[in-house]
């Protein structure tokens, strides 16, 4: 997962992985069939743990609109930690298999989409709470969180525009009666 969050999945070799390890190259051989495999199997990985460690991350907020902004804060919070270098693994390698079919391709989007899903759902039951305007394109405003969240895997000083822009995005889609103080 560290190898492919730095060098992204077509940095996992066998070799590679077993130097990283101390490992024999022929148990990783025993262990995955082929290079796929391995790629698949540390997507599958790094999706889960960094999703957990998401999940540890979300605080007690009230409603909704607390909901919403909890999962973008934790998500910018992981990023900033050692256990994930290179960020979310998944955000990291789209853009690397954006363009080439096959069963990686198919695992990352599969990933995308339930992100995306979360994120609308949360959005969503922030607009039926009334924490949202009505008037507020639920898919747009997932979308640009998801775009921001892309952008922030450049750099720290963009990680930090993206945090910020996102919290902007929130602010003016959030119902006047209830913006933060």
């Amino acid at each position: 997962m560290h190898i492919a969050g730095v060098e992204g999945l077509e940095g996992l070799t066998f070799g590679g992985v077993a130097l990283a390890a101390a490992v024999p190259k022929s148990t990783l051989a025993a262990l995955f069939k082929d290079r796929e495999e391995l790629q698949l199997q540390t997507l599958r990985f790094g999706a889960e743990a960094f999703a957990d460690a998401l999940r540890g991350r979300l605080r007690t907020r009230s409603g909704a609109l607390g909901r919403l902004r909890g999962l973008c804060d934790a998500w910018f919070e992981l990023l900033e930690e050692d256990q994930f270098p290179g960020g979310c693994l998944v955000t990291a390698v789209s853009a690397e298999y954006r363009a080439r079919p096959g069963a990686v391709q198919q695992l990352v989007a599969g990933y995308q989409e339930a992100w995306r899903k979360t994120l609308f759902a949360a959005a969503q039951e922030a607009q039926k709470e009334g924490s949202l305007e009505p008037h507020v394109d639920l898919k747009q405003l997932t979308f640009e969180i998801l775009a921001f969240q892309g952008a922030a895997h450049v750099n720290a000083a963009d990680r930090r525009r993206a945090g910020r822009a996102i919290d902007r995005l929130l602010d003016r889609a959030q119902r006047k009666a209830s913006r933060r103080t």
